[in-house]
């Protein structure tokens, strides 16, 4: 395409140059008609340059596509492969755990209030930063950590304050992201929930106080289940009267049997004695 520019500009100045030494009309009009030829050809060429240079890029167009197409192929079957060999390598309940332990259940909004995620508790411990705890007057002495749960939350906390605290950690991240920071590095873990659940006392006092109740209520109701005597079940007059009589016919149908078999047994002895053995 240069070539062809140049060879534009060398016809150009080679046609001024002629128009600059001729005179006679009919010479002039021969250069115009010349002129004209040419640019023409030029034209022309310069299309089918045009149409060849599109020609090119539509099929190095086409070549992207088909390369980018089997490069996308590639990396699926890549995909596909590698997650075949990670589900042959992970057990399927450990791959099923992983999964659910990404995407907690939602909690429902009676949950919420039954361990005292209230609005004003979430404004409240919104507030808390690291120094609320670092500078709480608080005498926890250091002792070694105890076991925790599942749901990484301590388990020397009773049974309402422990899913309190998973709740806590799962909807406000503020305390989420407080005790990564504090947890062990700065504080233990037991000083922490201490120290948060001390805080918190006047906005979940009564919440924690009511779940324990009901748990104390609920022991008891089972505990008197287990003490009732076992009774033996009154039979009605028509149950009693259907019983009685198929007594009787179990006795009188194991008397008739009896006879029977003694009626028989006499019968062969009476046989018997009257029969002579001879030798």
């Amino acid at each position: 395409m240069e070539d062809f520019w140049k060879r534009a500009k060398s016809f150009a100045e080679e046609t001024a140059k002629k128009s600059q030494t001729l005179t006679m009309p009919n010479k002039i009009a021969d250069l115009v008609a010349e002129t004209a030829k040419k640019s023409k050809e030029l034209a022309l060429e310069a299309s089918k340059k045009a149409d060849e240079l599109a020609l090119e890029a539509s099929k190095k167009a086409d070549e992207l596509k088909v390369a980018a197409l089997k490069q996308a192929d590639q990396i699926q079957l890549q995909s596909q492969s590698l997650s075949k060999s990670i589900s042959d390598i992970i057990p399927p309940q450990l791959s099923s755990l992983s999964i659910a332990s990404s995407d907690p259940p939602p909690i429902s909004d009676s949950e919420l209030r039954k361990f005292g995620l209230t609005d004003d508790l979430r404004d409240f411990v919104r507030n808390f930063t690291s120094s609320t705890f670092q500078s709480f007057p608080f005498p926890v002495q250091d002792e070694p950590d105890a076991t925790t749960t599942g749901t990484n939350v301590r388990k020397d906390l009773n049974e309402w304050q422990e899913r309190h605290a998973t709740i806590v950690l799962t909807t406000v991240k503020e305390i989420k992201k407080l005790r990564y920071e504090l947890c062990p590095r700065v504080i233990k873990e037991r000083k922490f929930w201490r120290i948060y659940f001390t805080l918190v006392s006047t906005h979940v006092g009564s919440y924690e106080q009511q779940y324990m109740e009901e748990v104390k209520q609920r022991a008891k109701q089972e505990e008197a289940k287990e003490d009732e005597p076992k009774q033996t079940p009154v039979l009605t007059t028509e149950q009693s009267e259907t019983s009685l009589k198929s007594k009787t016919s179990n006795a009188s149908a194991e008397q008739d049997l009896d006879i029977f078999l003694l009626g028989d047994f006499d019968d062969s002895d009476a046989g018997g004695g009257g029969t002579d053995i001879k030798y």
